[in-house]
């Protein structure tokens, strides 16, 4: 089924599915930080990406963007990782803080907007940065 698909597409969904591992885990830390242990919303956000960050890029590098470049590299692309990451979470917390502090929307609600634009702007930024190498096939 995926294999009529164009390839960008398939590769998005195998993004998003390999992601949901890491922001369902991530989203379970920040919301039991911030609800049962009481933790300010903005740090229990911090706590929660940092979480799923190492688990992000070996799985990204292995499985969404297969990229079998020299080993090497791998220095090379954690760094450009982390750097799309911050990137990407940056923006993310400024439009959490503006959906619940400017907004009033609740803060649970936010969170989840916010994994919205953080998902968009950390794939574009590792499929053009950090994993540029990896080859497209027609598989």
């Amino acid at each position: 089924m995926m294999g009529n698909m164009p390839y960008m597409a398939r590769q998005f969904i195998t993004f998003c599915g390999v992601g949901a591992i890491n922001t369902i885990a991530g989203l379970a830390m920040i919301l039991t930080l911030s609800e049962i242990f009481g933790l300010h919303y903005m740090l229990a956000n911090f706590l929660g990406y940092c979480f799923g960050l190492l688990i992000g890029f070996v799985l990204h590098r292995s499985i969404t963007f297969r990229n079998e470049a020299d080993r090497t590299l791998i220095k090379r692309e954690f760094v450009n990782f982390v750097l799309i990451f911050a990137i990407a979470y940056l923006v993310q917390l400024g439009a959490l803080y503006v959906l619940v502090e400017w907004l009033g929307v609740l803060t649970q609600i936010s969170q989840i907007l916010a994994i919205g634009i953080y998902t968009l702007i950390n794939y574009f930024g590792n499929k053009v940065i950090t994993f540029r190498g990896q080859k497209e096939s027609a598989s």
